[in-house]
């Protein structure tokens, strides 16, 4: 039986309260993340999502935590009002051939004044494979526009160049590449598992979305 190597504790963390985060090996406070790169929302769109976010953030932030509280292995977890999406986030098929190796897990990239933080990583005894996974939530709306009678499930959107940059950032502070990439896209009373999306799609995703975002900063 092969013993699954949990990574290790990374000289890092983030303030809450501005989402910068401080990378304590280089002494510094990092001036991006993986969500700033990745966003191509405009400010209209940036200001529409603020104002819901006293439904959003308290939905993200106790799903995302029962997930956590799971993969740790407890048994008596506080899902709040969120017990809808939790528990069926639980009773996904994958996580009956699952052994986590790092959750909601911070990292850094100096050199690119970077930092972040993956959901969740882990061994799928099942495919023999490292799954890299990002975690969505979706409210009571999106039901009605994700799930058609005709065509089933659509994605909302990919989460691709997101997942590349923690590729990108496994390699450097771990020397870890994962096999394959997913997105748990959690709504109430469903829970749905994305199509495998290749590292290599990841990788090219994030490094377009990189250099865009810093073309856009040499224009200001």
């Amino acid at each position: 039986m092969n013993t699954i190597q949990k990574l290790p504790k990374l000289p890092i963390f983030r303030d809450e309260e501005t989402h910068k985060y401080y990378c304590e090996k280089s002494d510094k406070w990092l001036k991006w993340s993986t969500t700033a790169v990745c966003s191509e929302l405009t400010e209209e769109a940036k200001l529409n999502i603020e104002r819901t976010k006293d439904i959003w953030q308290p939905r993200g932030e106790t799903v995302h935590s029962c997930l956590e509280q799971k993969m740790l292995g407890s048994d008596d977890i506080d899902m709040g009002e969120y017990k809808e999406w939790a528990i069926p986030l639980f009773e996904l098929e994958l996580f009956t051939h699952f052994e986590p190796m790092g959750i909601e897990y911070m990292m850094s990239n100096p050199e690119k004044d970077l930092g972040g933080q993956l959901d969740l990583i882990g061994y799928d005894t099942k495919a023999k494979k490292v799954r890299l996974i990002d975690l969505k939530t979706k409210g009571v709306s999106a039901i009605k526009n994700d799930f058609k009678k005709r065509t089933g499930w659509r994605e909302p959107y990919r989460t691709d160049k997101q997942l590349g940059c923690y590729i990108e950032m496994l390699k450097l502070n771990c020397d870890l590449e994962p096999d394959l990439c997913n997105t748990i896209w959690a709504y109430k009373g469903k829970c749905m598992l994305n199509e495998d999306q290749p590292v290599q799609r990841c990788k090219d995703a994030w490094q377009e979305a990189w250099e865009k975002f810093e073309a856009k900063q040499e224009v200001f």
